[in-house]
């Protein structure tokens, strides 16, 4: 199977995300200097997974290719500073990551109520 990747249109790129599922897709969606990654199933269980992201889970078809994509995508978001949203992330979910030691933690988001 061939891996989405490039612009899908102006604003939003897709990102190939191998290990969880075939084709498993996020998608990065950029507007001026603010950036959201959706990582979709990148992490089943964050308290787990990201101090220690060689943790596979059952429902990952290739663990040793969601450990690389999660490792891969914690680091990049730590080092970009990405807002990052996707399944299994505690409320409000959306995450900053930030490195701690050999890991990585997760950082919510504030909640903001705004119907302006």
């Amino acid at each position: 199977m061939k891996d989405a990747r490039g612009e899908v249109f102006p604003g939003v790129t897709a990102i190939p995300l191998p290990g969880h599922t075939p084709g498993h897709t996020g998608y990065q969606i950029s507007s001026g200097r603010e950036t959201l990654v959706i990582w979709g199933d990148v992490c089943h269980v964050p308290a787990l997974q990201l101090p220690n992201p060689s943790i596979a889970m059952a429902f990952d078809t290739d663990q040793d290719a969601a450990a690389e994509t999660r490792r891969r995508m914690l680091d990049r978001a730590a080092s970009d500073r990405l807002l990052i949203a996707g399944m299994h992330l505690h409320f409000p979910g959306f995450i900053n990551v930030v490195r701690r030691g050999e890991g990585f933690e997760a950082i919510p988001e504030s909640w903001r109520f705004d119907l302006d």
